[in-house]
């Protein structure tokens, strides 16, 4: 299996504390991976250098065998959708916020509106459409960003803590969205969890994280 992802000598600090210190990491492409570790290890900053979010000061990180530049980087973030623990969605409705990111995309507006009902049905939420940002719940707010980065189709869905706060008919659901994403073996998801159970259930490869570092 190609390798998707590889990490050389890389450290990520914050005001000088370092958030992570990886001597070398590869994950492989058209697999589900995990990354399972404490609040604190790295998991969402190594998902932010993963969505190519974040530079890190030390390191080479290189994708498909090939090492990231300035002028490559803004081809690969279309590559790559990340949902974050907490989504920022923007003002207008659920349709609006998913048209946005196609239009940037620059997909045709008839495609657009495929892409996006298509999302929608995947998550369950058809009947979100119209539905104002603002009247949204957090669990609702968390299907309409996962619904946004699906009609994206992107090649690797980043996913930072997906399962938290869910009831076990939403987290199986979830799974299965998921599974049905990478089932052809051409696309890759890597998320977040705490749960040990959770991650190597679905997980092909589980890594764990401690203090930053594998």
């Amino acid at each position: 299996m190609s390798t998707l992802y590889q990490f050389n000598d890389i450290q990520f600090s914050y005001t000088k504390k370092v958030i992570l210190d990886i001597d070398h990491l590869e994950i492989a492409e058209g697999e589900i991976t995990a990354l399972l570790g404490e609040n604190g290890a790295g998991k969402s900053t190594l998902l932010s250098l993963l969505a190519f979010l974040e530079s890190p000061q030390q390191g080479q990180i290189l994708f498909q065998n090939k090492e990231i530049n300035n002028t490559s980087i803004l081809l690969l973030r279309r590559r790559v959708a990340l949902v974050a623990q907490k989504p920022y969605l923007l003002k207008g409705s659920v349709f609006d916020n998913l048209l946005l990111g196609l239009k940037f995309r620059s997909i045709p507006a008839r495609l657009a509106k495929n892409h996006i009902m298509e999302a929608l049905g995947r998550v369950g939420i058809v009947d979100f459409l119209d539905r104002p940002i603002k009247e949204l719940s957090g669990g609702e707010a968390q299907k309409v960003a996962l619904a946004r980065a699906l009609a994206l189709q992107p090649d690797v869905l980043l996913l930072d803590e997906p399962f938290s706060h869910l009831d076990e008919g939403s987290i199986n659901h979830l799974s299965q969205i998921i599974i049905e994403f990478s089932g052809s073996g051409q696309r890759s998801v890597i998320f977040s969890a705490h749960d040990k159970s959770q991650a190597t259930a679905l997980a092909g490869r589980v890594i764990t994280l401690s203090n930053g570092k594998i």
